[in-house]
């Protein structure tokens, strides 16, 4: 493989100086009439010529003579057109030949030449100049400037063509005064659009589907660490939030989430092909546009794999005949993580809690509390309390005076653990990201080199992200007849990170905030975490123990994740022009990724230190003696044991897939008789995914040496010694050592897809177009009933280009009007499940056998998952274009849902995974996009805005599995036949009910009658369970204006999401400390309950709460509150420099841009928490993203 990578990179850095020569012609001639012409051209040019045989015949002159030139265009300009006197047209490699449409005048010719600019007067180069009816002219400059020889007319029109531009007409004369000044306007003609669908490229104006085409200035407009973050607001019914379920890229979906539990997520298409490694692997500056195929007409054809819709990206390549270099760079500074919102104890609340804690034990008439506490006191069994209580039992013993107390109060008070932790561990958040690319497009290679560094800190010291893409891709015209694609993406990511702390002790709040790493002098503190370190075993060196104290200053830099992963995608693709309009092609990439994880403990942390004295323990074991006779005897003795080896611990986990996707196809695409456009393609595809994980550890490991000592340790007896008493005590067992057996077991998943389709697309007229696919997908994890293997999937599509009736071109004001209806099925899969009888493996740790269980049985009728989509929709562009947009109306109906379903306890199984769920989404979506203000040049207003609005209803309409009992009915993974997918359910809060130290949560059934039973009990059943809402968000809309004056522009971007609930605030109910003490995380709150003298209104805390409270707060109904939010989640300013400026610098465009993010939040909610800041499930408070800003520079050579 790194063979075959180093051959491909060798290859495209070669291409590149190839691609940047020039090409000279030279042609002789020695009086030659056409033909011979014609034949030295084809040879000296390669380039075909072709022309009907009267054309030819009417060439007036022989050719003699020697010709040079630097291009095609003006070779054929001397010899074609000067000597021959005929026309020409290019198309791709042919030289058409044609009688030209006026005759050119014999001697005097005229120089045409001038500017062609923009609206803003920016020069346009590359913009295409010509005489109608001939091919007299050329393309502009860098500068926008053209100038050409033509023959003297007395008057022709002069057009000029530009790529998103509308094409420009000028009427020439005799009294045309040079030079020309030209001015073109954006071209927002949308039906002109191409719809690229990754097996076909439509123009939009021929398409029936659902589809959204975001281009390279869309994504260009705001800087996004991610694709996925940048994809926000932009089209309608993709949706990326986060509902506490899934986050991330996983938590996209397009119109709304389609399966239980297979993946969710669109498919994400680069160039042509599927990729694996997901829509983050793709480098955000080097994306041309971005298709997301919505209905079943669109996506369809992607089969088994296109009922979560599918995001189609199409990637940069060469545009001008000259080398193009773009070069960004962006730096994103973060605001350092604020925990305002936490509603954490400060330190003298903390005290103050202490404070009263331990006074309501003394006067607690129940003495249990009390008794307990003196007693672990007195046996020095005090590892748990906190430091505050051990004061408060010192003076109430009479060891410490009252003023003493308060003095030590009032010093700890002033301490901040949470600042001091903070400067040690945080620091500013810095994301840099660097892109070049470098472009060239000659006669026949186009090539492209993307060169992208990205770093990002983390925002913790001594931590970071790193990660470099390359990317090459070329494109040759190998032959007249035979196009080839080819190229290779590399992603290398490496990250250095400190891995979570099983123990706790490494967070902000792993010790109490009146606590400090500092001793009075200045030096570090000597911190006990869960071992007391007074411990009288530590005194006996015989032991061998190691010290237990903790100091996050001296343990923050031993133990390190690092994290490698390689993804390198190669592909090639070949295209081979059979007949005029007929190709077949073939498709072939190759996907490589590479995860490995390596977790280091070092030896001399807390982590191992810990762990080496817990498994430290005694064995009896027999050892020869002598009685009083000088007898042999064997006599009892008890022997110190270290289970665990000296030295730190190595983790590795290592994750490999290698993906094989192979296409061919035929397409033929042509015009029949003026008015019958017929585009029809169809091919098979087969596809490979081998999945390999393998992980290892390594115990006694020395990170200097590379030594280690696993061979020598005996895993049974940790194993056995779990949980059995350490030689530090009672209140101490062994715990916490690595499971050899369950987590590092071995993996290999191999799956092979075999896939038939076919589409077509037909237009009559521009007016009436018919869209139809079929596709039958087949793959190992059918099962093996014949009926349903290989079930096709297909769709049907219809539209109307109502604009182009001759009843509706009078109505000026009508740019575009377009109805669309489609049907079709699509299909998913989850490839967890199998058709085939499954075992898992594993070792008798008695005996050393193997052994076996069953987990599934055979399914025979395994299939995929279907779902049918019906929508209905309109395009619509109006007031020459100035408000254009979109209409849909879809319904999904998703059936054969694999999902947990209950059997008959007669077939050895009580539930399986099998295909029986069915699940609903409708909905309705609108795009708009306005012109307010038309700019009339740079230095004129202008001023554009785009709306999008989704709305999204989810239903389960078919589920068999029936809860056990009634607080599994609570749970969010739970489904309930005819509510939504994810659904908030809860029951009825009833209030506290006190009784002496015990609390319970009460709730209320369906008749009204209050229980104090716990959820787990009996009483409690599902049909008591009530619906509070969805997670999912019904109604997401954003809103996107733009202002540009005088090269600047100023643009927003605001997001809303509504229609949703969430559990929130429900850290007011946790019981936060028992009699130990308080925690790090207590809260300012718990001071309410005592404050307000034990009131039986708010739920207990410390010593009164935990065991002493039944029932559970999380699922009360009073704790879901509406999580309607909006964000402006963005501002960015932007300036882009004057062309007459940057030009003289050698620069094409330069722009600079200053970004805002995360501006400002409204929450609908009246407790002023932000819905992304809360665990929507737990309705636990978490982390605010904080402000950033970002600050870019762009500029083209």
């Amino acid at each position: 493989m790194r063979k075959s990578f180093i051959l491909i990179l060798l290859t495209a850095l070669l291409m590149t100086p190839l691609a940047s020569t020039a090409r000279d012609f030279k042609v002789t001639f020695a009086n030659d009439n056409v033909e011979k012409v014609i034949a030295i051209l084809e040879q000296a040019t390669g380039y075909d010529f072709v022309g009907r045989k009267e054309v030819v015949s009417a060439a007036k002159n022989n050719v003699n003579g020697t010709y040079t030139a630097s291009s095609i265009d003006d070779l054929l300009n001397d010899i074609v057109r000067a000597r021959l006197g005929l026309d020409y047209e290019i198309v791709d490699n042919t030289v058409i030949l044609r009688t030209p449409s006026r005759p050119a005048a014999v001697g005097e010719k005229r120089v045409i030449k001038g500017k062609v600019t923009d609206e803003n007067g920016d020069p346009l180069p590359g913009a295409y100049v010509h005489i109608e009816g001939t091919t007299i002219g050329g393309a502009t400059d860098i500068d926008g400037n053209f100038s050409f020889n033509a023959p003297v007319f007395h008057s022709v029109t002069l057009l000029v063509s530009y790529v998103g531009m509308k094409p420009s007409e000028t009427v020439l004369t005799d009294k045309t005064k040079y030079p020309l000044s030209i001015k073109m306007t954006t071209n927002y003609a949308m039906m002109d659009e191409v719809v690229v669908t990754g097996y076909q490229n439509l123009k939009r104006e021929n398409a029936t589907g659902a589809y959204q085409t975001i281009t390279a200035e869309d994504i260009e407009r705001r800087y996004s660490t991610s694709v996925t973050e940048n994809l926000e607001g932009q089209v309608p019914g993709l949706v990326t939030y986060n509902n506490g379920i899934k986050s991330g890229e996983d938590a996209m979906t397009i119109r709304g989430t389609g399966s239980f539990q297979a993946v969710t997520k669109p498919l994400v298409v680069v160039d042509g092909l599927p990729i694996e490694g997901g829509i983050e692997t793709v480098n955000p500056y080097d994306i041309k546009n971005i298709t997301v195929l919505k209905d079943a007409a669109a996506a369809a054809i992607y089969g088994a794999r296109a009922s979560n819709g599918i995001i189609v990206i199409t990637t940069k390549q060469a545009t001008d005949d000259r080398i193009s270099i773009d070069f960004n760079a962006d730096l994103t500074i973060t605001e350092k993580q604020k925990y305002d919102n936490m509603g954490w104890a400060s330190s003298a609340e903390l005290l103050e809690l202490e404070q009263y804690q331990f006074n309501s034990i003394l006067n607690n008439s129940d003495r249990s509390f009390y008794n307990e506490m003196m007693s672990r006191w007195d046996d020095n069994r005090t590892h748990n309390f906190s430091p505050a209580l051990k004061m408060l039992i010192r003076n109430h013993r009479g060891e410490l005076s009252d003023s003493k107390l308060s003095e030590e109060f009032a010093r700890m008070s002033r301490n901040d653990y949470r600042r001091e932790w903070s400067d040690a561990m945080q620091t500013t958040d810095i994301v840099q990201q660097y892109n070049l690319a470098v472009r060239l497009k000659s006669k026949n290679l186009q090539s492209s080199v993307v060169l992208n560094y990205k770093r990002d800190n983390m925002g913790m010291q001594r931590e970071h992200n790193d990660a470099i893409t390359f990317k090459y891709r070329g494109d040759l015209k190998a032959t007249k007849w035979l196009d080839v694609a080819f190229g290779v993406n590399v992603i290398s990511e490496r990250s250095k990170t400190r891995p979570t702390s099983i123990y706790g002790y490494r967070g902000i709040n792993s010790f109490r905030p009146y606590e400090s790493m500092y001793n009075a002098d200045g030096s570090l503190s000597r911190m006990q975490a869960d071992i007391d370190p007074g411990l009288e075993i530590f005194e006996d060196t015989e032991a061998g123990l190691k010290d237990v104290t903790y100091n996050l200053l001296s343990e923050r830099n031993l133990n390190w994740q690092r994290d490698r992963r390689t993804n390198i995608r190669t592909f090639v693709n070949g295209t081979v022009k059979l007949l005029p309009g007929w190709t077949a092609s073939g498709f072939f990439q190759y996907e490589d990724i590479y995860y490995k994880s390596d977790i280091t403990t070092h030896g001399d942390s807390y982590e191992m230190r810990r762990l080496y004295n817990l498994y430290t323990g005694m064995e009896t074991v027999l050892m020869e003696d002598w009685d009083d006779d000088w007898n042999t005897i064997l006599v009892p003795y008890d022997e110190i044991v270290h289970h665990i080896p000296d030295g730190g611990i190595l983790e590795t986990r290592t994750n490999e897939g290698a993906f094989y996707t192979f296409r061919a196809q035929t397409q033929y695409s042509n015009t029949l008789f003026e008015k019958h456009d017929i585009d029809i393609l169809g091919g098979f595809e087969f596809r490979e995914t081998r999945e390999k994980s393998y992980n290892n550890l390594y115990m006694g490991y020395d990170e200097q040496t590379q030594m280690h000592s696993t061979g020598m340790v005996n895993w049974s007896d940790i194993r056995d010694a779990f949980g059995s008493s350490s030689i530090l005590g009672t209140d101490y067992t062994m715990m916490g050592a690595p499971d050899w057996e369950n987590g590092y077991r071995p993996s290999d998943v191999l799956h092979r897809f075999y896939s038939l389709y076919i589409t077509g697309n037909y237009v009559y007229d521009n007016r009436y177009a018919l869209s139809g696919s079929w596709r039958i997908d087949k793959t190992d994890l059918f099962g093996a009933d014949p009926k349903f293997r290989g079930r096709p999937l297909w769709s049907a599509g219809a539209s109307w280009n109502a604009h182009n009736e001759a009843f509706l071109r009078d109505i000026t004001w009508l740019n575009a009007l377009k109805p669309r209806i489609s049907y079709g099925l699509t299909g998913n899969i989850d490839s967890s499940v199998s058709s085939f009888m499954t075992a898992s493996i594993g070792i008798n740790w008695n005996n050393g056998d193997k052994n076996a269980w069953l987990d599934t049985p055979p399914n025979e009728q395994l299939r995929w998952e279907k779902t049918s989509t019906w929508n209905a929709g309109i395009d619509f562009a109006l007031l020459n274009y100035r408000l254009s947009g979109s209409l849909d109306y879809y319904h999904k109906n998703g059936t054969d849902l694999l999902t947990l379903t209950d059997l008959d306890v007669t077939t050895g199984w009580d539930q399986l995974t099998i295909n029986n769920g069915e699940m609903v989404n409708h909905g309705i979506e609108l795009q708009l996009n306005g012109r307010i203000v038309e700019p009339r040049g740079r230095n004129s207003l202008g001023v554009r805005a785009s709306l999008n609005f989704a709305y999204n209803k989810n239903k389960v309409t078919k589920v068999n599995h029936q809860s056990p009992d009634g607080y599994t009915e609570l749970l969010p993974t739970t489904l309930h036949e005819g509510y939504p997918i994810h659904s908030l359910f809860s029951y009825e809060f009833a209030g506290l009910e006190r009784n002496g130290n015990n609390t319970t949560y009460t709730w209320r059934d369906r008749n009204g009658e209050v229980h104090n039973s716990n959820l787990y009990s009996s009483d409690f059943t599902p049909d008591q369970a009530i619906f509070s809402g969805t997670l999912d968000p019904k109604y997401v809309a954003s809103f996107m204006p733009e202002i540009t004056y005088g090269g600047f522009s100023l643009s927003a971007m605001m997001s809303y999401y509504g229609g949703h609930k969430m559990r929130a605030d429900t850290d007011r109910w946790d019981s936060n400390g028992d009699w130990n003490g308080y925690p790090g995380y207590a809260l300012s709150s718990d001071l309410d309950f005592w404050r307000n003298g034990e009131s039986s209104e708010i739920a207990p805390n410390g010593y009164l709460g935990g065991s002493s409270i039944n029932g559970t707060y999380q699922y009360a109904h009073c704790n879901v509150v509406a999580a309607d939010y909006m964000k402006i989640r963005n501002i960015v300013l932007a300036y882009t420099f004057p062309t007459s400026l940057t030009r003289r610098a050698g620069i094409n465009e330069l722009r600079l841009r200053v970004q805002m993010n995360n501006v400002a939040t409204w929450a609908r909610n009246s407790l002023g928490l932000d819905p992304e800041a809360v665990n929507p499930i737990t309705g636990e408070n978490g982390y605010k993203t904080p402000r950033s800003y970002t600050f870019s520079l762009y500029l083209n050579l």
